[in-house]
C-alpha cells in the first residue's frame, strides 16, 4: 500500500465536505431511527411495524458501515471496495422503502418519521455529492 493515499481519494473541498455530510447525517438517522424503535403509534401500511423498524435499524447501521469501511479506506491510503457504494445506496433504499411504509397519528412518533425523513434526504443529497465530487 502506497505511504500517502493517492490524488484521487484525497478529493477536493467540495469531496470532502459531501463526504463530512454523509458521516454526520447518517449518524444522525441511525439516532432517530433507534428512537422510533420505541415510538408508539406507529402504522405500517404494506409490512408489519416490526419489521418496518427493524429494516429502518438495519439499513442505517449497514449505510453507517459501509461508510466507515470507506473512510477506513481513505486513511489508510488502501482502495476501498467499489461495492461499498452500492451497499451505502441499497442500506438507504431499504430505509427510505420502510420510511415510505410507516406512518402515525401520535405526535412523537410522527415528528420522529419527519425527522428521519429529513434526515434519509440529507444522507442521498450528501451520498450524492460524493459519488459527483469524488472522483
Amino acid at each position: 500500500a502506497p505511504t500517502t493515499p493517492a490524488r484521487r481519494q484525497l478529493g477536493n473541498l467540495q469531496c470532502n465536505i459531501n463526504r463530512g455530510e454523509i458521516v454526520f447525517h447518517v449518524a444522525q438517522l441511525a439516532s432517530t431511527v433507534s428512537s422510533l424503535g420505541n415510538a408508539t403509534g406507529l402504522v405500517a401500511t404494506n409490512n408489519s411495524t416490526d419489521d418496518d423498524v427493524a429494516a429502518l435499524q438495519s439499513g442505517a447501521v449497514g449505510a453507517g458501515g459501509a461508510i466507515k469501511q470507506i473512510l477506513s479506506a481513505l486513511v489508510t491510503g488502501d482502495d476501498a471496495d467499489p461495492d461499498l457504494r452500492n451497499q451505502v445506496g441499497g442500506n438507504l433504499t431499504t430505509v427510505l422503502l420502510a420510511l415510505t411504509d410507516l406512518n402515525s397519528t401520535d405526535p412523537t412518533a410522527s415528528a420522529l418519521l419527519a425527522q428521519a425523513n429529513e434526515q434519509l434526504t440529507n444522507s442521498v443529497l450528501a451520498a450524492n455529492g460524493v459519488v459527483n465530487n469524488c472522483r
